[in-house]
């Protein structure tokens, strides 16, 4: 069986790296999978881009033209949004690796036209890693739900014609793929609720499969030993916190965490814990928040990603919309209980009190609660931790993930022969 991931990256990011993982499982499980992406950073052999020669350079021009339509628009700064209008007639490149089935992933920042999906020849299975999909071009709505009903009005442009952007945008994807029979895969329950209340798959069916991880390379670390390692104090609680553009994306709640560390002194003393932040934020980006702060910057070795989790006490994940969390689930491998709210993808992979705390939308003080509940006495913390790493290696193997996919791709060929 032959697969072609299509994706904006290989692994930049964490839909990226998603897709790069299932990639890899799938070629362990002897599937021929190969990647065509617009910016490769991985060294895969299997992983080529579809510009070649100077790709960076051309992605970055195909971004900035595909962007020119929201020019007259003044974008809300915690927005993200993609057009998806520049054709890239990816057909003729498709073709030539002889897929028996595309797989789209992430395709935001216009690696593809709207209109170049339907024209792919081979059955088609899409990812959904965002709600782009079913937006008039948002990846998040903040809240919004005038994506069920065409768009316009689009808040996130700071637009008051219901004939906007959004609304043009809404209609060029119905008209491109109200006739098209594709898989779609929601990586949470939440995802695909929101998916299936859009009107822009009246043909497509939707199942939930969620993002997996290798479980044998996110697992627990000795802790003292790994605390010495990283140099981190053995006498202190140690809260984590991390994700690509942890402090420019606002939906990444990092507001809500200051103000949940604010509040830990109400559930106990300050002084004991340490929070540690990795991504790609500095010292010099942080504000004075009365707790011991140390930065690990941005990691790309998944074995001292992978210690780092399990030196820490707790992860705290305090997203406002996620369509997932794969750094849930790699802290819960690593043996970590995870604190989150609860909405979204967190809300599928935490369990509440069992291995880890959901608190209530969007609430500083029960989020700090939560904090002090995963690390305030010791029986609790190892049952805690014991219970995330099982959860993680029944739900969320790699392996199991990839098995369940294989299986879709075959129910997918079998019914469109």
């Amino acid at each position: 069986m032959r697969v072609l991931h299509l994706s904006t990256s290989d692994i930049r990011g964490g839909a990226a790296k998603g897709t790069f993982s299932l990639h890899r499982a799938l070629r362990d499980m002897g599937i021929e999978s190969r990647m065509l992406v617009g910016r490769k950073h991985s060294d895969d052999p299997h992983v080529s881009e579809v510009c070649g020669y100077a790709s960076a350079f051309r992605e970055r021009i195909r971004g900035v033209l595909d962007a020119m339509p929201l020019r007259p628009y003044r974008k809300t700064d915690d927005s993200y949004w993609t057009v998806g209008w520049l054709p890239r007639k990816i057909v003729n490149t498709v073709d030539s690796h002889k897929p028996d089935l595309v797989h789209l992933h992430w395709t935001g920042g216009g690696f593809l036209s709207v209109q170049d999906l339907r024209e792919i020849q081979v059955p088609v299975v899409w990812t959904l890693r965002d709600m782009w999909a079913m937006t008039g071009g948002c990846h998040y709505t903040a809240g919004c739900n005038r994506y069920t009903f065409h768009c316009g009005r689009c808040p996130q442009l700071c637009s008051g014609s219901p004939e906007d952007l959004s609304r043009r945008n809404w209609e060029r994807k119905y008209a491109a793929w109200k006739d098209m029979h594709m898989s779609l895969i929601a990586i949470s329950r939440w995802l695909a609720e929101c998916a299936e209340a859009s009107g822009l798959f009246p043909n497509s069916e939707i199942s939930v499969i969620p993002n997996g991880v290798d479980v044998r390379t996110f697992r627990p670390h000795p802790r003292l030993r790994t605390l010495r390692e990283l140099g981190m104090p053995a006498d202190k609680r140690h809260i984590l916190f991390g994700a690509l553009g942890a402090l420019s994306d606002r939906r990444k709640g990092y507001l809500k965490l200051i103000e949940a560390i604010n509040r830990l002194r109400d559930f106990g003393d300050p002084d004991a814990v340490t929070l540690n932040v990795f991504g790609d934020v500095t010292t010099e980006d942080l504000p004075s928040l009365g707790v011991e702060t140390r930065m690990f910057g941005e990691i790309d070795d998944d074995e001292l990603l992978s210690k780092i989790y399990s030196a820490c006490d707790v992860m705290v994940a305090p997203s406002l919309q996620e369509a997932f969390g794969k750094t849930l689930v790699e802290a819960m491998a690593s043996g970590t209980p995870v604190v989150a709210f609860n909405n979204g993808g967190p809300a599928d992979i935490v369990r509440h009190r069992h291995t880890g705390y959901l608190a209530t939308p969007f609430d500083p003080v029960d989020l700090a609660r939560g904090i002090a509940w995963c690390i305030e006495d010791q029986d609790r913390m190892r049952r805690l931790r014991r219970a995330a790493r099982e959860r993680a290696e029944s739900e969320y193997d790699m392996v199991r993930v990839g098995t369940r996919y294989v299986d879709l791709y075959r129910h997918v060929l079998e019914t469109r022969q």
